[in-house]
């Protein structure tokens, strides 16, 4: 993960339900060809096709939808010559970065290889990824809308959002769990930095990521992160849990996922948890009040 300002670009959530994944990730790259301070691009449209795998028309006309449909970017077109005794000229771009209700993405999202897919096929996933994270909870990467209520904040149509949320789980970009969807990737947290301190592990984030999650689902506020905890988890729960999604063996899925584990273990959590050590209990000791206000049960492993 990047850790210097220029590394990471702001996006505008509010433009999830105005655009589509395609126009959402060529905006994203032309942040990136941006002046960090500035937001002045003179960008060729032939270097974002390079990058996205899409002609400069189609770039055009992603980009030029931003223009029209919102306030955060003006294009202006300039002369600057002939060639071949005719007019020519270039765009020019001027980004407005929001102030508040925005995303943060770190520049190895556009980096990271989906292997086996085309630059365009690669540029329409993460281009969706990125719409998914616009819906999450405030400095999460959960959102616990489903796909119809989806399809109502973002500009793609059911049937597009099921096959694109289908090949990111079947990928591990992105994991169903009880009541949410969880991107499985590190290249927005640094929107979520007041959880995650500079070089937290992932195998940390993603045990932290499923206790959240299973607190959310019962309306539960999660206790604040504490490494010296999750560290514990961590000892007797080593593989994230995309490693056990691929590895496709229940039995090993069933005996080292947080998410399984948490839901076999306390289906019913108290109103409230004070701190992470109860589910360091709860998960390394096989002691659990399933109901605060009934007797201990033990779990067996």
């Amino acid at each position: 993960m990047s850790v210097n300002a220029e590394y990471y670009r702001v996006f505008p959530i509010d433009l999830a339900s105005k655009l589509n994944n395609k126009e959402a990730m060529s905006y994203l790259l032309l942040l990136f060809k941006s002046d960090f301070i500035t937001g002045e691009s003179n960008v060729l449209l032939e270097t974002l096709s390079n990058l996205s795998g899409y002609d400069a028309e189609t770039i055009s006309n992603h980009l030029h939808k931003v223009a029209d449909n919102s306030d955060y970017l003006s294009i202006d077109r300039r002369y600057i010559g002939k060639e071949s005794g005719k007019p020519k000229t270039k765009n020019y771009y001027k980004v407005t970065f929001p102030a508040m209700n925005f995303i943060m993405v770190d520049s190895d999202f556009l980096d990271f290889e989906i292997e086996g897919y085309s630059k365009k096929t690669q540029h329409d996933i993460k281009g969706f990824i990125l719409l998914i994270k616009c819906l999450c909870l405030n400095n999460t990467n959960i959102t616990k809308f489903s796909l119809r209520e989806i399809e109502k904040r973002i500009g793609l149509s059911y049937c597009t959002i099921q096959n694109y949320m289908k090949k990111c789980i079947d990928l591990g970009y992105i994991i169903h769990e009880k009541g949410c969807y969880r991107i499985n990737l590190s290249y927005f947290d640094k929107g979520n930095s007041y959880i995650y301190p500079a070089g937290t592990p992932d195998l940390y984030k993603d045990i932290y990521n499923s206790i959240l999650n299973h607190c959310s689902s019962k309306g539960v506020e999660v206790p604040p992160y504490n490494s010296k905890y999750i560290g514990r988890i961590a000892v007797k729960y080593p593989y994230l849990e995309s490693e056990l999604l691929k590895q496709g063996n229940d039995s090993i899925t069933e005996q080292y996922s947080v998410t399984k584990q948490l839901e076999k273990r306390i289906p019913k959590l108290p109103d409230k948890v004070d701190s992470l050590n109860y589910f360091v209990k709860v998960l390394t000791n096989g002691i659990v009040t399933s109901d605060p206000n009934k007797s201990t049960t033990k779990f067996e492993m």
